[in-house]
């Protein structure tokens, strides 16, 4: 092998050398570096892994708030389907209240009506018996007391509406 130029001592020292530095690395750094290593495989698949449950807690979270969402619309249009019906039926009562107070003006104002009539004949009697007692007064042209003149008048204009329907 000197033909070649290969030092045999040198090369042989040279494998034994290599093959106690590759025992040592063998023995000391490939343990180290395997667990490294794995060590590192083992976190990016516990990445993974997370980033997979993550995925999947996301897609849970959007179903859960797109029930929420959908229940909150239904409570909603619940809700304002009550609030319609409350408000129709105030209207309706406020409607017949303010009916009922229409019809009861309405009956107050002919009971006006009536006594303010009832006055009016009262007085028109009153009046009417008066003219009767001054013109038979002045037919007679005696003086009959007031209290008998006012009596026989009020039966004169009695017997009078009776027949005229005035009563």
């Amino acid at each position: 092998m000197a033909a070649l130029g290969i030092n045999v001592w040198a090369l042989v020292t040279q494998l034994i050398v290599f093959g106690i530095v590759l025992a040592i690395l063998w023995r000391f750094a490939y343990p180290a570096l395997m667990k490294t290593l794995d060590q590192r495989r083992d976190s990016i698949r516990e990445g993974l892994e997370n980033a997979e449950k993550s995925r999947r807690e996301l897609a849970d979270a959007e179903q859960r708030v797109a029930a929420m969402l959908d229940e909150a619309r239904q409570e909603a249009q619940r809700t304002i389907a009550q609030a319609t019906t409350a408000a129709q039926h105030v209207r309706e009562e406020i409607e017949q209240q303010a009916q009922d107070r229409a019809r009861d003006i309405m009956a107050q104002a002919e009971r006006r009506i009536q006594q303010e009539i009832a006055k009016a004949r009262a007085d028109l009697r009153q009046q009417v018996a008066d003219l009767a007692i001054m013109a038979a007064g002045k037919v007679v042209g005696a003086s009959l007391d007031t209290e008998t003149n006012r009596r026989l008048a009020s039966e004169v204009v009695a017997q009078s509406a009776a027949r005229d329907g005035l009563s």
